[in-house]
């Protein structure tokens, strides 16, 4: 018999949740894809801090409907372990070749520091 082992992370978990309140708010009017988390630390307070790719007119991307994700995911963030205030970033999927480049850079940068 073969048993798999799945090992899910803290962060896919936390992505799999907002794509799924994204889902329920905005159903078919985005492409919410690729939802990048990543652990990060405030003064010590672990918390994470999310990059949320999307694909439709930035118009239509509704405040109301996206603020109203920070407690339950603040909430989430606890349960997996994160107790600092998540954060969000709405890129455009346009844009998001240049700034994961970017990112990418400057992470790199910070772990030749640690």
């Amino acid at each position: 018999m073969i048993t798999e082992i799945v090992v899910v992370t803290p962060e896919a978990e936390f992505a799999q949740t907002i794509k799924h309140m994204l889902d329920e708010r905005f159903g078919s009017e985005f492409v919410f894809d690729p939802i990048l988390v990543r652990a990060d630390q405030d003064e010590g307070t672990p918390y994470l801090q999310s990059f949320i790719v999307f694909d439709g007119d930035p118009d239509n991307l509704d405040p109301a409907r996206t603020l109203s994700m920070a407690w339950p995911l603040w909430t989430r963030s606890v349960e997996l372990g994160f107790p600092g205030v998540p954060s969000q970033s709405f890129v455009l999927k346009s844009e998001w070749p240049d700034l994961l480049e970017a990112l990418e850079e400057a992470w790199a940068l910070e772990e030749s520091w640690v």
